[in-house]
């Protein structure tokens, strides 16, 4: 009834939940994909996901890749951040740093891919860390500073003792 204005998710989701016991699934999907197309979120992800599996995954990663492509960042929270989340809900790596390659993707959205797939990615993650120390640096104080240390800490189990010391003796300079 109110799917003209503004998505709200707790509406989607008490209705969903209505239809579902109503016996209604297909009815509860649609609503759930009309709202995702309209207001894509982690939350109706995690909910298409469970009900369509691999495929509502497709769709999903379709949709988010079209309206993330070649767009400028004009908020905090994109629709590449997004995918870029669900990317790393679904451990998908490979793709979700391809998309911070390709898309504006917020800085906290690429912190958190560096730390889901450092193991996995650690030139990657270690580009970023790297990048936060150089904020950190940069704001100074002893807080930043402390700060900037310990991801410098967490640097070092992702190179050789030798790449380490390189690079904080170019942080010095």
């Amino acid at each position: 009834m109110f799917e003209d204005g503004q998505t709200d998710e707790r509406l989607v989701s008490f209705t969903v939940e209505l239809l579902s016991k109503a016996g209604r699934n297909a009815d509860a999907e649609a609503l759930l994909w009309r709202a995702f197309e309209k207001a894509p979120s982690l939350e109706l992800y995690k909910r298409l996901r469970k009900l369509g599996g691999k495929t509502a995954l497709e769709r999903i990663i379709g949709i988010l890749e079209i309206r993330s492509a070649g767009k400028k960042r004009a908020g905090w929270y994109t629709t590449a951040d997004l995918l870029v989340s669900i990317l790393i809900e679904e451990n998908m790596f490979n793709a979700a740093w391809a998309v911070t390659r390709k898309d504006e993707v917020s800085f906290g959205a690429r912190i958190a891919l560096a730390d889901a797939s450092k193991t996995r990615h650690p030139r990657e993650a270690l580009e970023v860390y790297a990048e936060r120390v150089n904020q950190f640096v940069s704001t100074g104080g002893n807080h930043a500073y402390g700060k900037a240390a310990k991801i410098i800490g967490r640097m070092a189990a992702l190179q050789s003792e030798a790449e380490q010391a390189a690079y904080i003796a170019t942080l010095k300079v």
